[in-house]
């Protein structure tokens, strides 16, 4: 994830995405196709928070402002290799994404397509998951380089 300094604010690009699958009855296996982004942003005085839905529609609160330019918000989109039938829900998770500064921001993992749990039509399927990152108030959150780890857990069970 990088921050850029505006007169106006601060840019955010590019989020990650890691996989971890608990031991379960069903044998699934997760492939990232897409990883989580939030598009390019600004913020204000008062920061907030921009979700990505699993949609792909983004939606702020506070003062976040999507630019609209450079990096395009999307969510995650995963395809799982799992038997037919498998019943499948993920753990939706917070993660602490640090900066190159010093300074932190929340991200949680939130809503998915299909809606889970869901019970697996095919050997294949391509689900998508949304996430919210929170801004702080610029001086708790400086412009510069975001990295972390989301760690999204399959549950699965026949």
């Amino acid at each position: 994830m990088h921050f850029i300094q505006h007169p106006a604010g601060w840019a955010v690009t590019g989020i990650l995405c890691l996989l971890h699958c608990l031991p379960a009855v069903a044998q699934v296996t997760p492939t990232i196709v897409q990883q989580l982004s939030f598009g390019t942003f600004s913020t204000g005085q008062s920061g907030g928070t921009i979700t990505v839905n699993a949609d792909g529609a983004t939606t702020t609160t506070g003062d976040v402002i999507p630019i609209g330019k450079g990096t395009i918000a999307s969510p995650a989109v995963i395809e799982l290799d799992a038997p037919v039938g498998s019943r499948i829900a993920i753990l939706e998770t917070n993660s602490l994404l640090k900066g190159s500064n010093g300074n932190t921001m929340l991200l949680r993992i939130k809503g998915s397509d299909p809606v889970m749990p869901f019970i697996t039509k095919t050997p294949r399927t391509s689900i998508h998951i949304g996430g919210t990152l929170t801004i702080n108030k610029p001086g708790q959150t400086a412009s510069g380089k975001y990295n972390g780890q989301v760690f999204i857990t399959f549950l699965a069970g026949e």
